[in-house]
């Protein structure tokens, strides 16, 4: 065997490999995403990871992009057409998706900060885009990778402070005023929430 195959062997060697991960990688993406996008559940991973889709799909193109270049190289155009359809599709597939995360990206991009967590450790309120107009206080139950978000407490005015009396009762206090606000005792959903003006 001349130095030209050992070289040819050796990249197809370190290219098959390498696209089968990225291909593997390019479906578990597009799994993700799916799945963070629709988030039966709620889950908090889910939604802090893979809750914005735009992200997931120039993820998922760039990945198939460099599977297609690693498992399906083009050297013929003319007798590999199919190969070079696909790596057309999947360039035009990234260069809208980057289009999409740019135009629309920070609609799914939220600012959040834990503000208190309950006595048993179980429930945690989480402020969503402090500091702004748009600042919702949210319950999330369990922990670690279980843990999901159960419902809205309402719009917060001005500085923000949260903590549990117990369990189930949180008393957030604001620039307008103090407020107890009651949750589930089995699911933690919030039972209250705070009013539509500032001063409740």
């Amino acid at each position: 065997m001349g130095d030209t195959d050992v070289a040819t062997a050796r990249r197809l060697n370190w290219r098959r490999p390498a696209g089968l991960v990225a291909a593997v990688l390019a479906g578990a993406t597009a799994v993700l995403f799916t799945l963070g996008a629709w988030n039966p559940s709620d889950l908090v991973v889910l939604w802090r990871y893979a809750g914005d889709p735009f992200r997931g799909a120039v993820l998922f193109f760039v990945l198939a992009l460099a599977a297609s270049w690693l498992l399906a190289p083009v050297r013929s155009e003319a007798a590999q057409a199919g190969r070079a359809r696909w790596r057309i599709v999947f360039g035009i597939g990234l260069a809208l998706s980057l289009l999409a995360l740019g135009l629309f990206g920070p609609l799914f991009t939220v600012d959040y900060r834990e503000l208190a967590r309950s006595p048993d450790g179980a429930r945690t309120i989480a402020i969503y885009d402090p500091g702004t107009d748009l600042q919702h206080l949210h319950v999330w139950a369990g922990t670690g990778l279980g843990a999901r978000d159960m419902g809205d407490l309402g719009k917060p005015c001005g500085a923000t402070t949260v903590s549990f009396r117990s369990r189930d009762l949180v008393h957030v206090s604001t620039s307008y005023g103090e407020f107890d606000l009651r949750l589930d005792p089995a699911t933690g959903r919030p039972l209250d929430r705070l009013g539509p003006t500032c001063t409740g």
